[in-house]
């Protein structure tokens, strides 16, 4: 039965790949203007609340019968000041034939960049960060997909930001606009995860209107130390630099401070990064960050100075505990995010009395750098889904 689950996801993916790939979609010009529109009724919002929408071709076409509707949602930001967030809904088109109202799948994607155009909602990023979508359409389950702070919206992405990402998540559950019985699940990985994981310890006190019965958690950097030397001097070196830039864009009063630790090439990087895809072959090119700062040390070696701390600090998961169940689990041969990322998060969270389901997935390591990440989310699916099922069940 698991390998079924399993070969389900990888071929689910390739045809939710292709079916988004040719549906007629709005284009780009056209779709800026949907993003970039100033919204001034925006701190008069309520969290949650759903301010523009624009229906997006369904590829009933092909079978699959779900209806796609790209939408901007009022979230707060990390000074808790009002911020527009895009994202997306998808809503199987057949009843749902369980009891009580159609779960609601709040989507967190995982790392597409830092630019609007690989935003999870906009023709690129729809098809590229959102693998986890059809096998939870399938199911029946309504999925509705943060884009976060600064993707696809003006301003830059708060990338990694704890209290940006678990409420753009939180506020994404809200603008489903579903019955207050309903039954919500976070789902994330990696990026993804780290959001999921961020908006399960905030859940409690930002959304205590929602009925979240459970948060997936996959492979999640969720200690920033514990992620940058890693990657750095890898052909993934690009994440460190996002990482800096989620910092600057996160706090601007902060901004100069932390770019003086970069020499000019340094900025330049930080700078150019700000408009990347993860598939831009800039992207993939090897960072060695010791050649970017002022003193030529390497990041890792610069998150000790106070300037770092807080900030590294305030946006570490695993100082709350989440309320409801969390399905944690990352692969042992992850070399993008490092297993320790999620047995750390195990540890913290069950000290504070978390109830945490943990697995992890083994297979054989592939020689490519970054390669091994993907099988983890792909593997999970086999035990996540019925662990979704049970829940919403028992709800």
């Amino acid at each position: 039965m698991k390998k079924c689950v399993y070969a389900l996801a990888i071929a689910s993916t390739v045809i939710l790949a292709s079916a988004v790939v040719s549906t007629p979609v709005a284009s780009a010009d056209s779709l800026r203007d949907f993003y970039d529109a100033p919204v001034p009724t925006i701190a008069a919002a309520a969290p949650g609340e759903v301010v523009r929408t624009k229906p997006v071709t369904s590829p009933k076409g092909f079978g699959l019968g779900f209806d796609i509707e790209r939408i901007l949602y009022r979230s707060n930001d990390t000074h808790d000041d009002p911020m527009v967030v895009s994202g997306y809904s998808m809503t199987p088109t057949a009843p749902w034939p369980g009891p009580g109202p159609r779960p609601v799948i709040a989507y967190a994607p995982g790392t597409s960049g830092m630019a609007d155009r690989c935003a999870g909602s906009a023709v690129l990023g729809t098809v590229g960060s959102s693998p986890a979508i059809l096998p939870l359409l399938l199911a029946g389950y309504r999925v509705v997909a943060t884009d976060y702070q600064g993707l696809g919206t003006p301003g830059g992405h708060t990338y990694l930001n704890r209290l940006a990402s678990g409420r753009a998540l939180l506020d994404a559950a809200r603008a489903a606009d579903a019955d207050p019985a309903t039954p919500v699940v976070l789902f994330g990985y990696s990026e993804g995860g780290f959001a999921s994981g961020a908006a399960a310890e905030l859940a409690a006190t930002y959304a205590p209107d929602l009925d979240i019965v459970g948060a997936y958690v996959g492979a999640p950097p969720a200690d920033p130390t514990l992620n940058i030397d890693n990657l750095d001097n890898t052909t993934l070196g690009s994440a460190v630099l996002f990482a800096v830039d989620g910092m600057i864009n996160s706090y601007p009063e902060r901004a100069e401070n932390i770019r003086s630790f970069f020499d000019s090439d340094g900025v330049a990087a930080l700078d150019a990064a700000q408009n990347w895809c993860t598939t831009d072959p800039a992207a993939t090119e090897i960072v060695h960050t010791n050649d970017l700062t002022r003193d030529g040390r390497p990041l890792i070696e610069q998150l000790s100075n106070p300037a770092f701390v807080e900030v590294t600090a305030a946006n570490t998961v695993g100082r709350i505990a989440p309320t409801m169940p969390v399905y944690l689990s990352h692969a042992v041969e992850d070399d993008t995010v490092p297993i320790e990322q999620s047995r750390t998060l195990r540890e913290r969270w069950q000290d504070l009395g978390a109830r945490i389901t943990y697995r992890e997935y083994e297979f054989p390591a592939i020689p490519y750098k970054g390669a091994n990440h993907l099988p983890g989310s792909l593997a999970a699916y086999s035990d996540v889904l019925p662990w979704i099922a049970d829940l919403v069940r028992s709800s």
